[in-house]
Order: structure tokens, then sequence, then C-alpha cells
């Protein structure tokens, strides 16, 4: 048995109905680390990559749509009903199709507009049950009548499509019920003698990065649930969710593993497309990007997604920079700033910005090493780089979070020195100014620790990696 199969996650499909032109959309649009109009474009160019592939079979993880409108459910669906005469597909829907900040949004000239007709969590389940559910061995309807159901799409497989919205108690997860339906089902597979993976929206396994963004108690439910599914031998879990690639790995007190691959968004950078060959000795990960993909007759690279991630940041520096006051001002506005307030942050932020547009690793070191006599940042590495732009190092840092660090940089590199030094120094500063806050440690120790990961990658190869069944 030997079984290829795709997964994509995050198309955060957005229709044009909803206005892709005017000041209020571009504001918009320019704020997102992914595209929102163009994301038709990314969505056909995987579809057309995934059916000269080989593969089987697709999973999608979540987020389907923009923000849960009717009007990208409707186009997205029509997407994937063409796509299905070409192979199974199976998608599971999250946060994001059903609108959960309740705001939809449409864009016309400086307006921003709420009237716009969602889809209600309790009926995404018909809505798409053309891919999955109709095929399912089981099914299980959490408290929003949201679904999760078990498919066996080849011989000797069991996936498990799983719905991890709300666990009942205000979080994502798992009420007790549902968690006893998977343990369930997982042992009917293994009855059959079946590999067993699945996918769910929310990513389990934290990296260091995340750790910073996410509260404790976040954290500790994450690693209790990853735990319970080393317990019932589910060895493998899809996510996507972050916009961020990752492989990761956790084994338990009795030497089983349990690993989480979190694909990031196909409708931003890097616009991955996990490749799997799976049979009963392990699954075989293999992650390509799109290249490039069109839309209205426009052709788009992969490095203008990497553009696009960024560009936000680098247009705020810029309009500091040449002292454009009133695009600071709009770039501030697509926040959420108020235009008063844009303009009082201004005054503060031009001088930093300016600034920071100049700043070279030199000079950046000489700062840090005199405040902390000589002891933060190496000065041999810090010379080796000198003239790197500072900024660029933050940029293509960003860029590392986002693709699982598909550029690297060797332990003991002048790069790789300088970086993690830098990033450890707030802690530094904070412990000598004996500072008793235990969440900004915390938080500041995930920052240090997490520098490292995003230098070399981490343990595991975040896009190309073989998971061994024990």
């Amino acid at each position: 048995m030997s079984v290829k199969f795709a997964v994509i996650a995050d198309p955060h499909y957005f229709s044009e109905k909803l206005g892709c032109e005017g000041k209020a959309y571009e504001r918009r649009a320019g704020s997102d680390q992914k595209m929102l109009a163009p994301s038709r474009g990314c969505v056909l160019a995987a579809f057309e990559h995934i059916k000269s592939s080989g593969a089987q079979f697709l999973m999608i993880a979540g987020d389907l749509s923009n923000d849960g409108e009717l009007c990208s459910h409707e186009e997205m669906r029509e997407l994937l009903y063409e796509f299905k005469k070409t192979m199974p597909v199976y998608v599971i829907t999250a946060t994001h199709d059903w609108c959960c900040d309740g705001n939809p949004r449409r864009y016309v000239g400086d307006e921003i507009l709420h009237d716009v007709e969602t889809i209600p969590p309790e009926k995404l389940h018909e809505f798409y049950k053309d891919f999955g559910p109709d095929e399912a061995l089981s099914d299980f309807h959490t408290h929003q009548d949201k679904v999760s159901f078990v498919v066996r799409p080849a011989e000797g497989v069991t996936v498990f499509c799983l719905d991890d919205d709300q666990n009942g108690e205000g979080g994502s997860g798992y009420s007790d019920e549902h968690f006893k339906w998977i343990t369930e089902q997982v042992n009917e597979a293994k009855k059959r003698g079946d590999v067993v993976f699945g996918m769910q929206h929310h990513h389990l396994h934290l990296t260091e990065f995340d750790r910073v963004i996410n509260g404790k108690s976040s954290v500790e439910y994450r690693e209790k649930l990853c735990n319970k599914f080393v317990d019932i031998g589910f060895p493998l879990m899809f996510t996507g969710h972050s916009h961020m690639q990752h492989i990761r790995r956790l084994t338990s007190e009795n030497g089983n593993d349990f690993y989480e691959v979190n694909v990031a968004s196909i409708s931003g950078y890097p616009a991955p497309i996990a490749y799997c060959t799976v049979d009963s000795k392990g699954i075989d990960i293999k992650t390509e990007h799109l290249e490039s993909f069109t839309y209205n007759g426009q052709v788009y690279t992969n490095d203008y997604l990497k553009d696009h991630a960024t560009r936000l940041f680098t247009e705020v520096i810029d309009a500091a920079a040449s002292n454009e006051k009133i695009k600071f001002a709009a770039l501030m506005e697509s926040l959420g700033m108020s235009h008063e307030k844009s303009f009082k942050v201004w005054k503060l932020a031009r001088p930093v910005l300016k600034w920071l547009d100049k700043l070279t690793v030199k000079k950046a070191a000489r700062l840090m090493n005199f405040f902390s006599f000589g002891k933060a940042i190496d000065k041999k590495a810090a010379k080796e780089i000198g003239d790197y732009k500072v900024k660029n190092i933050i940029f293509e840092t960003f860029h590392s979070i986002l693709d699982g660090s598909l550029t690297t940089h060797k332990e003991g590199s002048a790069y790789y020195t300088v970086v993690t030094q830098a990033l450890a120094l707030p802690l530094r500063i904070v412990k000598k100014l004996r500072i008793k806050n235990g969440g900004l440690i915390r938080t500041l120790t995930h920052l240090k620790d997490a520098a490292p990961e995003l230098m070399t990658g981490g343990p595991l190869n975040n896009n190309d990696y073989y998971i061994e069944f024990k």
C-alpha cells in the first residue's frame, strides 16, 4: 500500500463582490500578509498544480473563505466542485468560515460596510457535505452543529477530518464527548489495520515563536491535547491557522511520537502545498510552493507574495523616511488607528523610523554594546556583516517565520551570532534591572529561544521530512 495525497491550508477565498478597488480595499489589502482578491488566482494555481502531481486526494485544513461571506463560500465551492472531477477533496471549516468576530466587511470607495450576508456555523456542514461528510464512515456534531468526520480515501488509510473550533468551554479543541468519539474511531481504524492520521485547523505543537504570542494557558492546554493524541496512538495531525510552516515532534514518556505538520496559507507567502506519500511504515512529506499564479491577466510570482507579506512595514518605514505624513496616516488607519491618533503617532514614530531605515548592523551593534559595556554583540561577527541593513534582517527573519526557514544560517556564522545575540538582549536587560514581571520574562525567554530555530529551521526540516511510524 502506497498512497500519495496533497494538503493545503487557509485559502481565505475573497469574492470580488466584496469590492476590490478604492481606498478602503487598498488599505485593507495592503495591511494583510495574504492576498485578498488575488486569492482566487492562488487557489486555481494550486488546484492545477495538484491535478498534475499524481496525488490521489486533497485535504484542505480550514478557513476556506476570507471571513465567512456567503458570496466567498459560493465561489469557493464552485471551484471545489470543478476540482472534484479530478480527485476527491476533503475539507474542514474553521472560524473564518463563519465570521467568528461578527464583523463581515465589504469595500466601496473610502467606505467599509458591514451589511454582508454570512453563513452561520450550523449551516456549514450541509453547505460542504459533498467534500467529505457525504462519504464519512462516522461523524460527530459539535455543540455548534459543526462536524468532524472520518473517511477512508484508500485501502489501508483512515483520515480524521476534525472540527476543533470550540471545545464548549470558550476555546479551541474538543469536549470530552468529542474526544471519546475520536478515540473510538481510532480503535475501529486499528482493527481494520489502517494507517491513521488527521487534520484540524488550529495548530497544537507550539514553536518557541508561537509561545511568544500565545498565553500561558493556551500553551499548557495545547500540550495536554498533544499528549492525549499520543496516548490513543494518533501519530500525525496536519494543521493550518498560523500561516507558518513547521513540522514538530512530541515524544511521550513511553516513547511514542506525535507529529504536527503546520501548513502555511496557500494564499500568501510561501504558498505551500504539502505532498505526502504514506504507506504502512510512515509518511514522506515534500513541500512545494507556487512559483506563480495569474489573476485578472496579471502574473504574480512567489517573490511578489514574499514582498507583499512585509509590504505594510516597508511602506510605513518608507513613508517616514520620505516625510510623507499623509501616506503614513493612511497606513496606520488600515491597521484600525484613527486619523487623529495617527498624526500624533507620526510625531514620535517619524524620527525613529527614519533612523531605522538607515540603521546598519555596525551602528546597531555599537549602540547595543555601549549600553551593555561591550557584552551584547560579538564585535567580530558584527564587523563581518556590518553593512547589512537592520530592517532587511528583520524582514528576512519574518519570512523565515512564515516559510519554516527556507533560508538557513549555520550556528556560529556571523549572521546567526548577531541575530541570536540581539534577540537575547531584551531578556538580559530585564534581568539586569531585576524586573520581576513573570509574563514579560516568560515572553522574552521564548523570544531568545526562538532565535536559533529561526536561523537554522529547528530540530526537524519544516518542509521536507520523513515520519516513521513506530
